[in-house]
C-alpha cells in the first residue's frame, strides 16, 4: 500500500520530474546507460543485490530502486556513506602528484595527463586564483559533506521505495561481515579516494559471482588519482581488468570491471 506521504505518483516519466527530485533518469541515454542496462539484462540470471558506494544525494541510489521497481525485481539496493563528507584521513595516493607520477609510468596518457592539468588550472582560475586546491577542495561538490541521512530516507519515504538500504559510517566501519547484502550482482564506486577504494573492493569482491559487474565511476578521474592507483593494485595479479566502454571523440571515458 502506498504511504500516505508519498508523492501522488511513483512512476517517473518527465525528465524535469527526476531533475527536480533528484534522481538519475534511467529513460534517457546518459552516462550510466551501460550499467542500467547490465541490470536490466542481467538481474534474473545472477545472485546478489546492488550495491551503491559512495551516496552522496542519493541520486543513482534512488535511480537503482525505482528501476529495479520497474522490472519487477526482487532485488535490494544498499547505500554506503557517511553522510559526513570524506573522512579526516589524507592518503598520499590521493594527492595531485600521483597524477604526474602515473604519466611518467606510462599508466596514463599523454591527453589523460593534458585534461588532468587543464582541469586544475581552470578550478583555480574559477576560484580566483586559489593554488591551495587539493583532494578535500578540487570537486565541484566540495567535500560531498553537503548532505544528510535524514533526508535521504525522507526521500525514500517520499518516493514509496521498500527496496533500499543505507549503511551509515566509514566504509572501514561498515563494510564487514553481517552487515549488508550476503551477495553483489552490480556494484557503483563512486567513493573517490584511494582508502576507499581498498575498503569496498575488499567488501564487495568475495561476494560477486561469476558475471557480476562494478562500475569504476572514478577510474578516469581529473580529481582523484586514488582511484585508478587502487583498483589496479587490487585488480594486479587477477585475470579481471578495468574495460573501457566503445566512445565518440569528447566523450569522457567510462569504465568497468567483470569478475570472471
Amino acid at each position: 500500500m502506498r504511504q500516505k506521504n508519498a508523492f501522488l505518483h511513483i512512476k517517473l516519466t518527465e525528465d524535469w520530474e527526476f531533475n527536480v527530485i533528484g534522481v538519475y533518469n534511467y529513460n534517457k541515454v546518459g552516462r550510466f546507460k551501460p550499467m542500467f542496462d547490465y541490470i536490466r539484462n542481467n538481474h534474473n540470471k545472477i545472485e546478489g543485490d546492488i550495491v551503491d558506494v559512495g551516496v552522496f544525494k542519493a541520486i543513482t541510489t534512488l535511480g537503482f530502486a525505482m528501476y529495479l521497481k520497474e522490472i519487477d525485481s526482487d532485488k535490494k539496493v544498499y547505500g554506503y556513506d557517511s553522510f559526513k563528507g570524506f573522512p579526516p584521513s589524507n592518503n598520499p595516493k590521493d594527492e595531485f602528484e600521483r597524477f604526474e607520477e602515473l604519466f611518467k609510468a606510462g599508466r596514463i596518457d599523454q591527453s589523460y595527463w593534458d585534461a588532468v592539468r587543464y582541469y586544475w588550472d581552470m578550478i583555480r582560475f574559477l576560484r580566483g586564483g586559489n593554488n591551495k586546491l587539493d583532494q578535500f577542495s578540487i570537486s565541484t561538490s566540495g567535500n560531498f559533506s553537503n548532505t544528510s541521512q535524514e533526508f535521504i530516507l525522507e526521500k525514500i519515504d517520499k518516493l514509496g521505495l521498500d527496496n533500499i538500504e543505507l549503511v551509515d559510517g566509514l566504509f572501514c566501519d561498515s563494510m564487514k561481515d553481517g552487515i549488508g547484502p550476503e551477495k553483489v550482482m552490480i556494484a557503483n564506486l563512486d567513493c573517490d579516494l584511494y582508502d576507499g577504494h581498498i575498503d569496498a573492493f575488499n567488501f564487495i569482491w568475495p561476494r560477486m559471482s561469476k558475471g557480476s559487474y562494478i562500475w569504476l565511476d572514478e577510474y578516469y578521474s581529473l580529481k582523484f588519482p586514488g582511484a585508478r592507483i587502487a583498483t589496479d593494485e587490487f585488480l594486479e595479479g587477477k585475470t579481471e581488468n578495468p574495460i573501457m566502454y566503445p566512445r565518440n571523440k569528447g566523450e569522457f571515458e567510462r569504465w568497468h570491471v567483470i569478475k570472471d
